[in-house]
């Protein structure tokens, strides 16, 4: 009777192989790129947000609109500039000389003056109003960037755990193949899986460090030691419901679509103060001298009144009113399609709620007993080697979906927190959103035109 052995060469590449990927695994999971000296600082939401709207209130924008707003009025309080007039008829000693001097003052007896303050009033305002929905937006757009940084964060650990288990996978493989019961194409495959996951982690992590640099600038910095760190089941956005009422109450871009209104009204009497025919008053003296007489002097006054026969600013006039309707028809279209679409986001939201639930107390733990048992009977030659890849996939599967819905649900959150202020979800849901807002906040301001005054 012979017995075959099966003896292990001084020289094994396999744990060779091994030895050097656990080196890598150390060195990924060791060397995350964060910048010598500094340690995470776990930051909250509330936090972020000061820090952000600390920095963007620095900036002195909404002061200097507010200051331009504070001259409108000043501007729109003004009388209209008198008209000084010298006319000289005879130059030569010998001729007849006339010398006319006139002063001309456009009177406001239809309120045109009064029509301009209030447009300068109004445009004050809504510059106040515009600030406070800046802050909104600024705040949503803070708001995604937290999320994104604490989901991809949730996510590196997902693919850490995997990595581990990859690692043990690998690890119980090659030993059944020392053992003789696996052949070596399988101990690639394995080899060829971690070194996936390997990649997933660096991915991960990069998206990690890309979400910390985004995060920061908000504030002006790029600060690699910022963190979330906070357990999954404290990610959830579970304060949804209440900001959307609070922003409901508040109803901001409603509060705007009414000043639009309140502006059009006023533009409106504005033109119609403009179509009427404002008198001028002439006062001046017409100083005459001839070659036989001494000097004569005359008062003059008179009023001159324009006849408007064609410009009656009627067409102005058809404008403002066709924009005050669609404005009036906006009004009622969106209060009642924003209340549709908020009220189908929450309830999207609290189902996306249950199944997180399910899926990380029930699910699972079940996926992690079951391949943590499933590599335990593998070790001892009770599973085969389809049963542990299905049962790890199974398990990495489970572990994504909770990522994924986490996305889902804050992706739904800030979209609902968004329409209830009446934005547009794409204007704060992206990196580059904050960068955005300040370039179209510095269009505005150069863009503020003067709203009447003089001339």
């Amino acid at each position: 009777m012979s017995f075959k052995t099966s003896k292990v060469p001084d020289f094994d590449p396999i744990r060779v192989s091994m030895r050097a990927i656990g080196l890598v695994l150390s060195v990924a999971l060791c060397s995350s790129p964060v910048w010598a000296g500094e340690q995470p600082q776990s930051l909250t939401l509330s936090q972020a947000i000061q820090r952000s709207t600390d920095y963007q209130q620095a900036q002195g924008v909404w002061k200097t609109q507010q200051q331009i707003a504070t001259a409108h009025i000043k501007q729109a309080k003004l009388w209209i500039n008198p008209e000084l007039s010298i006319e000289q008829t005879g130059f030569n000693s010998d001729q007849d000389r006339e010398l006319a001097l006139g002063l001309s003052q456009r009177l406001d007896i239809f309120g045109e003056r009064k029509a301009n303050q209030k447009r300068a009033k109004i445009a004050e305002q809504q510059i106040g109003l515009k600030q406070q929905i800046y802050l909104a937006q600024l705040e949503l757009a803070v708001k995604y960037l937290w999320s994104q940084l604490a989901i991809y964060e949730l996510e590196r650990q997902v693919v850490q755990e995997q990595l581990q288990v990859s690692e043990e996978n690998l690890n119980a493989i090659t030993k059944r193949y020392q053992a003789g019961s696996v052949a070596l194409v399988d101990v690639d495959r394995a080899r060829l899986s971690h070194a996936e996951s390997l990649r997933l982690f660096r991915q991960a992590d990069l998206q990690v460090q890309l979400a910390k640099q985004y995060l920061s600038s908000a504030w002006g910095e790029r600060d690699q030691s910022v963190a979330v760190a906070l357990n999954p089941s404290h990610l959830w956005p579970t304060t949804t419901a209440q900001q959307v009422q609070q922003h409901l109450a508040a109803n901001l871009m409603e509060k705007n679509r009414q000043l639009l209104l309140l502006d059009s009204h006023a533009k409106i009497e504005q033109l119609k103060a403009q179509a009427r025919p404002s008198p001028t008053v002439n006062v001046g003296v017409n100083r005459s001298r001839s070659v036989e007489t001494n000097a004569d002097n005359a008062l003059v006054v008179g009023v001159s009144i324009p006849l408007n026969l064609f410009d009656r600013q009627q067409y102005g006039k058809e404008i403002a009113q066709a924009q005050q309707t669609q404005l009036e028809q906006q009004q009622e279209f969106y209060l009642k399609q924003n209340a549709l679409q908020v009220g189908s986001l929450l309830t999207e939201l609290q189902g996306l709620e249950v199944q997180f639930k399910v899926l990380q107390q029930t699910q699972l733990p079940l996926a992690q007993t079951v391949q943590q048992k499933t590599l335990q009977g593998f070790k001892v030659g009770k599973f085969a080697l389809l049963d542990v890849q299905q049962a790890t996939l199974q398990l990495q599967e489970v572990r994504m979906r909770k990522v994924q819905l986490l996305k889902d649900a804050w992706q739904c959150a800030l979209a609902a927190e968004s329409l209830s202020l009446g934005i547009d979800p794409s204007q704060v849901m992206n990196k580059d959103a904050i960068a955005q807002l300040n370039q179209s906040l510095w269009q505005d301001t150069q863009a503020l035109s003067d709203i009447g005054g003089g001339n």
